[in-house]
């Protein structure tokens, strides 16, 4: 698929380069990956391997659509390989929350905090139903866990436009993270950008992830203005024990 100067939202958290085509960054500092196009069956090539905080700095200060620098602590940094070639990272780190109320239903699963979808700009109502559970499950239970308990997905980058990539990169890092995490980590967070869906939100959904509620648009007082704290965002969180247990990369294959 060819790269697009437009605007829009292509694919999840992908800035092209310039209209020249030119790009330094550690994906195309030599050339230009190679890629596959939808319908080849490519998951048993992803591969997640660790990488620098330069290298991620310089992949999301080229390609991350809206956060482009790095946080200031991290606890890992992986980079996505396609056929040996680095086409994408992804950083994790602890959230910067002192604790987060979590509700389950009946049968244990992670319920939403109460949403009035109706409530919502018109503009991502139609997302707000797609993502969210339903909100008739009854929340049985619920508890506040330490922020030093969840860990965040911070930034999620490709360098590349390939169909089902991001889902199928994500999932391979989350399970290597995990099988390499020897803290007492209970859950997982990301945010997703409100007008993003599609094969993200699938590829979330398939690990184990839920979308337990919303951010709304604010500036934070202690940090430096960014452009996406003026949108709302989705929180999708999973149980690590749920998540060890979930469906294979097969699907995101093809």
């Amino acid at each position: 698929m060819t790269h697009s100067t437009s605007t829009r939202p292509q694919s999840f958290q992908h800035r092209p380069p310039t209209d020249t085509g030119e790009c330094s960054c550690p994906i195309h500092a030599d050339s230009d990956p190679f890629t596959a196009p939808l319908g080849v069956r490519f998951a048993d090539h992803v591969v997640v391997e660790p990488i620098d905080r330069e290298t991620a700095s310089g992949v999301y200060e080229a390609h991350h659509t809206y956060m482009g620098s790095l946080p200031s602590v991290n606890l890992a940094h992986h980079g996505l390989y396609f056929q040996d070639s680095l086409v994408g990272a992804i950083t994790y780190r602890y959230p910067l929350i002192s604790k987060k109320r979590i509700r389950y239903g009946v049968d244990g699963e992670l319920c939403p905090e109460p949403v009035e979808i109706d409530n919502l700009p018109e503009a991502i109502r139609g997302t707000a139903r797609r993502v969210l559970p339903s909100t008739d499950t009854p929340v049985v239970d619920s508890e506040v866990v330490a922020g030093d308990t969840i860990v965040e997905a911070a930034r999620i980058c490709l360098g590349v436009r390939m169909p089902n990539l991001a889902s199928a990169a994500l999932a391979r890092s989350q399970e290597r993270f995990l099988a390499n995490d020897d803290r007492d980590t209970r859950f997982l967070l990301t945010w997703v950008r409100s007008d993003y869906d599609g094969a993200m939100v699938r590829a979330l959904k398939d690990k184990g992830w839920t979308c337990t509620g919303y951010r709304e648009p604010g500036q934070a007082s202690n940090r430096e203005d960014k452009p996406i704290r003026e949108r709302y965002k989705w929180r999708f969180l999973c149980p690590v024990e749920t998540d060890r247990g979930q469906s294979t990369l097969a699907r995101w294959s093809a």
